[in-house]
């Protein structure tokens, strides 16, 4: 009973913490989407890995599949499973970049609500429909990564549900990177 309430306290003295690093409002709202949806993602990525190492086949079409910015997708994977699961660590990355963005955002203009005030959004401009973005481009990747995992029993190809997880996950690290972009030119003013 006592490592039970020990677990509350710590978790209440976390939630303290996030609470003065993030805000309550808009800009908490905003991390704990995108916490969610790559948790989410993360999730999805497990799931479809034990799918397929407990008999599921993952068939490829081809070797290799291109993104549009020429970069190989499976220069780490070959297998379209291994490329979703890959994403993941893409993803705890961002959490850091999300972490960082949403905390200086709380730090320069604090938002209590879920409505950025007219003055605060001369500063910040566009970064909050950016958050807001790269947490849907991750919530497409969950759902391209769970297009896959329906499909590994049938043993259909899954390469074009790897190849999207790969193309969203990129897509969201470019919104993310404009919204570091505009909060660069903040602080530097």
């Amino acid at each position: 009973m006592k490592r039970f309430f020990s677990g509350l306290r710590k978790k209440a003295t976390t939630a303290v913490r996030d609470d003065d690093r993030f805000g309550t409002g808009l800009w908490r709202h905003n991390r704990d989407r995108f916490i969610r949806a790559v948790d989410r993602y993360y999730t999805t990525a497990v799931a479809l890995h034990e799918a397929r190492d407990s008999g599921g086949s993952t068939t490829s079409s081809a070797a290799s599949a291109d993104t549009s910015d020429g970069e190989d997708i499976t220069a780490s994977a070959t297998d379209p499973v291994d490329v979703i699961v890959d994403g993941t660590h893409r993803l705890n990355a961002l959490v850091d970049v999300v972490d960082g963005l949403t905390a200086t955002l709380h730090a320069r203009c604090p938002v209590t609500g879920q409505v950025v005030p007219g003055p605060t959004r001369q500063v910040v401009g566009d970064v909050p429909e950016l958050l807001t973005k790269a947490s849907s481009k991750v919530g497409e990747a969950v759902l391209a990564a769970s297009m896959a995992r329906s499909e590994v029993p049938t043993g259909r190809s899954i390469d074009s549900s790897a190849e999207a997880t790969v193309r969203f996950i990129t897509d969201a690290e470019e919104l993310l990177g404009r919204a570091r972009e505009i909060l660069a030119r903040v602080e530097a003013s």
